[in-house]
C-alpha cells in the first residue's frame, strides 16, 4: 500500500520503528519531512521525493550534458546541469580520437549536445562520462527542454508509457536525460513546440492521476493546429 501527499520540510510523516529512506529524518520517535516533495511510502520505506532542486549524480544515469570546452587537451568538459562538471575522456568517447592528432574541438565543439552515460562519481564529486554505452551519441539539431529531475519519472512513465505515447501521438525523436534535460526532434517546429507544451504540463501536474490520458487529448486535440 502506497500513500502520496504534498508535504513541507519540518512535516511530521511517520513515527515508531520505520525504515527511512531519502527527504526524512528521525528525532526521537518521530519522523519528519526534510524537503518540500511528495510522501511515499511504499515497500515499508517511508521517503520524501523532492520535487525541486538540482541534479546529483549516479552511476548508471543516463544524461544529456552541453560541451563547455576541454581539459588538458585530453578531455571534453561537460554542462549536465549539475552542481559539478562532468568529465568526458577522449577514450570514452563513442569512436577512437586520438587527442594528439585531432584537437577534441574539431570533434565537439562547445555548445554540442550529448547523450551520456554516467560511468563514475569520485569522492571529490568529480563525475566522468562515458559513450560507449549502448545509445549514446552527438545529438544533432532538435530542442533541449529542462525540467527539475525530481519530476523525471513522470515524464518517462510506468514502463515507459507516458514517453512512449508522446512519440507516436507526434511522431518526434524524444530522449530524458535523468539530469532532466530532455531532446526533443520533430519534423517542424510547431510539433516541437506541442512536445514542449506538454511536457510543461506534465512537469506542473505530475502529482496527479490520470494525466497520461490527459496528455493524450490535448495533443489529439492540438496537433491538428501545428
Amino acid at each position: 500500500m502506497s500513500t502520496r501527499r504534498f508535504v513541507i520540510p519540518g512535516e511530521e510523516v511517520a513515527s515508531g520503528r520505520v525504515k527511512l529512506g531519502e527527504g526524512v529524518y528521525r528525532e526521537g520517535d518521530r519522523v519528519y519531512a526534510a524537503v518540500l516533495g511528495l510522501l511515499d511510502t511504499s515497500r515499508g520505506v517511508v521517503r520524501v521525493v523532492s520535487l525541486a532542486g538540482r541534479y546529483y549524480p549516479k552511476v548508471g544515469d543516463f544524461v544529456i550534458g552541453t560541451v563547455t570546452g576541454t581539459i588538458y587537451e585530453t578531455a571534453w568538459s561537460v554542462d549536465i546541469a549539475s552542481p559539478y562538471t562532468a568529465i568526458l575522456n577522449s577514450s570514452d568517447f563513442h569512436r577512437e580520437v586520438d587527442p594528439f592528432r585531432t584537437p577534441l574541438m574539431k570533434v565537439m565543439k562547445p555548445g554540442t549536445a550529448i547523450y551520456a552515460y554516467v560511468r563514475e562519481v569520485a569522492p571529490t564529486k568529480g563525475v566522468y562520462l562515458t559513450m560507449k554505452q549502448r545509445g549514446c551519441r552527438i545529438l544533432r539539431g532538435g530542442r533541449l527542454i529542462e525540467i527539475s529531475p525530481a519530476k523525471v519519472p513522470r515524464v518517462i512513465g510506468r514502463k515507459r508509457s507516458m514517453l512512449g505515447m508522446l512519440a507516436r501521438e507526434t511522431g518526434c525523436r524524444i530522449l530524458v536525460g535523468q539530469n532532466g534535460i530532455i531532446w526533443v526532434s520533430c519534423k517542424s517546429m510547431g510539433m516541437a513546440d506541442l512536445v514542449e507544451r506538454a511536457v510543461r504540463k506534465i512537469e506542473a501536474e505530475a502529482h496527479t492521476s490520470g494525466l497520461t490520458d490527459r496528455i493524450k487529448e490535448m495533443i489529439v486535440r492540438e496537433r491538428e493546429r501545428v
